[in-house]
């Protein structure tokens, strides 16, 4: 009889319910708004720059010569090339100073394809640390393009001081200047590319192999070992080659180093056109994938 109303007190026992105001509580890996998205990026400054430096001057890391091969790298491969075409090939005719042409076009057109190709599966190898908290994560695509702009000082020096050096006797033009923004507008213009590449490849893997293709169809279609004057008599090829940015981004370089000369008005707008273009779209097409990438294998 006592169980009886020990379960019937049990049953009638008021139940006490507290409500929890969860207008301050906010979803994990949730896309916040994109202005909101922007400014949280100066939270994460610090994160940047320590997983910056961590990374920099890290591609001789494991080898005897260590960061030697920061210099021996972009000298052997020029090297090649001076071999192949211009020696083999012969596509150094009518040129007074093709080893130059030749540093310029190798080395700066590094810029562009590292850029492309680092953003391949940049989800996939940042997964455990996306995993691990919550931040913004085009905040790996910046760290990526720092490391890179700091990695390509050293090869940039090399190849305007080596494009100099095989035209000793020219005078220096103040023109050599217009070097240090078509640099940061390089690594502008490769930033774009990472954010492109890292979205498309993080939900397709298999784009990280279309992405190398690309990236040599660029290097025949840029103008890197070639002048475009050996195709004046096909306008199509010429023009299809004069649109591409690349092509207009060494060849403004070229024009600082080897000719004195700054690039026109028009160069300078085309370059600064794409490459904040490429920036903006780049940037709001990996935002919107922003609270999928901690799903990402």
């Amino acid at each position: 009889m006592s169980s009886d109303n020990e379960s019937t007190e049990v049953r009638t026992r008021p139940v006490n319910i507290e409500i929890v105001d969860d207008s301050e509580l906010v979803r994990l890996q949730a896309r916040p708004a994109l202005v909101s998205y922007i400014l949280s990026l100066w939270n994460f400054r610090h994160f940047i720059w320590e997983d910056t430096k961590s990374k920099s001057f890290s591609s001789g890391k494991g080898t005897y010569l260590g960061q030697a091969w920061i210099l021996l790298e972009p000298i052997l491969q020029v090297s090649v090339y001076v071999i192949v075409f211009g020696l083999i090939l012969k596509v150094d005719r009518g040129m007074d100073n093709f080893v130059g042409f030749l540093l310029i076009g190798v080395i700066f057109f590094g810029f562009f394809s590292s850029g492309i190709t680092s953003g391949g599966k940049l989800i996939q190898r940042s997964r455990n640390l996306i995993k691990s908290f919550t931040f913004p994560k085009v905040t790996l695509a910046v760290s990526v393009v720092l490391r890179q702009m700091i990695d390509h000082i050293v090869p940039a020096v090399i190849a305007v001081t080596g494009a100099l050096l095989f035209q000793w006797g020219e005078p220096v033009s103040f023109a050599l200047l217009g070097v240090i923004p078509l640099f940061l507008l390089a690594h502008l213009f490769a930033f774009g590319c990472i954010c492109f590449a890292a979205r498309a490849t993080a939900f397709v893997p298999d784009l990280a192999k279309v992405l190398s293709l690309v990236t040599r169809a660029l290097f025949f279609t840029s103008g890197v070992f070639f002048s475009i004057s050996r195709f004046d008599s096909h306008p199509a090829l010429t023009k299809f080659v004069e649109i591409n940015p690349i092509y207009q981004f060494l060849q403004a370089t070229r024009s600082c180093v080897l000719e004195g000369v700054f690039p026109s008005v028009g160069v300078w707008l085309y370059l600064l056109a794409w490459s904040v273009i490429l920036v903006i779209f780049g940037f709001v097409y990996f935002w919107q994938a922003e609270e999928r990438y901690v799903a990402v294998r």
